[in-house]
């Protein structure tokens, strides 16, 4: 099937004159349909597609490739949020730079300790729940402020205390990226007033225009993903009193072997660690992670002129979800959050190992915090929950369905009656 391509491309380009543009259309169509149809997908089958969307055979060296098919998957967030980083860059030398300082912001924050994000937490919590006094916040400002000024705080360094940022500014840079970040997907005309607060907002806490020279680059690939995950474990441990034992234990004194795992204390049945895994794996920050790829039988000088999205240059997706409710190692009741499949592994340790390895991308371009993020969530999330032990002032109200970046219709925090 790999060598039709090759063999049909010389038949249907000198016959392309033949047609009208619509019957051209129409057996391009059909061509694309006898050359590219798969079979459904088997655990094996999504396994190898997905690596070689975000890691194609290729030879030694080739990352250029990789940043180019990635910059241009994300081109929309340019047009939305005006970033620069290398995300949305082809540029080896932008990649460079932004690993090397993300690097350089994760191993400061590694050495001032687990204890010391802790108390940044607990400060953003308290903050949070003074600077709104209302009787019902909604959950997801609620987690999307707290995150934002951890990030703020322990990634990016500033420098202000927690009690002298600025609540509308935090709220406005949290809820326009949000909003940014939908409008990208679809082809509407952006509001031209939004882009230009956000940037305002965030100048006026992140001063240090030599180190950041727009916040931007680093402050959406930090939160946008880590309060979702936040949120989404929050969601389905509050109402658990094993699970939130499990948050306990690890909260009195946070580190990477306590979350990775489960206290001999009553009451605790499964990993810290093994709640976030679950939680990523129903819903993974990124769904489906996109590449633009050129298709390898089009000859180069060819590319510039039938250069059609969807013929010669292609989306490509490797579908993350589809992998982490796989029915074939994860069970019939996939769809059901269940942490202990995430610590014990059921006997398929290999295969479900190497799919909650794909939360955060796969090869030379997969997230460099993905060994440290999930801590960073669980640390924040126990934080969070300890608000809404008994003793505490505060519940969560319960919505219908668990949301992601949108969705959480019903959620809320609400202050109890003294």
């Amino acid at each position: 099937m790999q060598l039709l391509p090759t063999i049909l491309v010389p038949f249907v380009l000198s016959t392309l004159c033949l047609f009208s543009p619509s019957s051209l259309l129409w057996l391009l169509k059909i061509f694309r349909s006898i050359c590219y149809s798969e079979p459904p997908h088997n655990y094996s089958r999504l396994l190898r597609d997905i690596k070689n969307v975000l890691d194609p055979p290729r030879a030694p060296g080739m990352i250029a490739i990789l940043l180019q098919e990635r910059a241009d998957s994300n081109k929309r967030l340019i047009r939305a949020l005006n970033i620069s980083n290398t995300f949305v860059s082809s540029e080896v030398a932008v990649h460079e730079q932004f690993v090397r300082q993300a690097r350089h912001l994760l191993n400061n924050v590694k050495g001032r300790g687990w204890q010391s994000f802790q108390s940044t937490t607990f400060d953003a919590v308290r903050w949070q729940l003074e600077q709104d006094p209302s009787i019902e916040i909604p959950f997801d400002r609620f987690i999307q402020n707290i995150t934002l000024v951890v990030v703020l705080l322990e990634i990016l360094q500033v420098e202000n205390p927690v009690e002298a940022l600025s609540y509308d500014d935090i709220t406005l840079i949290a809820n326009h990226i949000t909003t940014l970040w939908s409008l990208s997907k679809k082809s509407d005309p952006i509001p031209p007033d939004l882009l230009p607060a956000l940037q305002a907002a965030l100048r006026r806490i992140v001063i240090n225009k030599n180190l950041f020279p727009d916040p931007l680059n680093f402050v959406v690939p930090a939160w946008e993903t880590l309060w979702r995950v936040v949120a989404t474990t929050v969601a389905y441990s509050f109402a658990r009193t094993d699970y939130k034992e499990s948050f306990q234990h690890f909260s009195a004194y946070p580190s990477e072997r306590r979350f990775a795992r489960a206290s001999m204390m009553p009451g605790e049945t499964v990993s810290v660690q093994a709640i976030v895994s679950e939680a990523m794996r129903l819903h993974p920050p990124s769904k489906h992670i996109g590449r633009v790829r050129c298709r390898s039988w089009c000859p180069e000088f060819f590319r510039k002129w039938l250069a059609r999205p969807g013929w010669i240059f292609r989306k490509k997706s490797a579908d993350i979800q589809k992998i982490l409710r796989c029915h074939e190692i994860w069970g019939s009741d996939s769809d059901t959050f269940d942490p202990s499949r995430c610590q014990e592994f059921a006997g398929r340790e290999e295969e479900q190992s190497a799919a909650l390895g794909l939360v955060f991308g796969h090869g030379p371009l997969k997230c460099i915090a993905s060994s440290w993020a999930p801590v960073a969530a669980a640390v924040i999330s126990g934080a969070i929950l300890e608000q809404f032990n008994e003793s505490m002032g505060h519940t969560l109200q319960v919505g219908a369905e668990i949301g992601g970046r949108t969705g959480w219709i019903g959620w809320s925090v609400i202050r109890k009656e003294d």
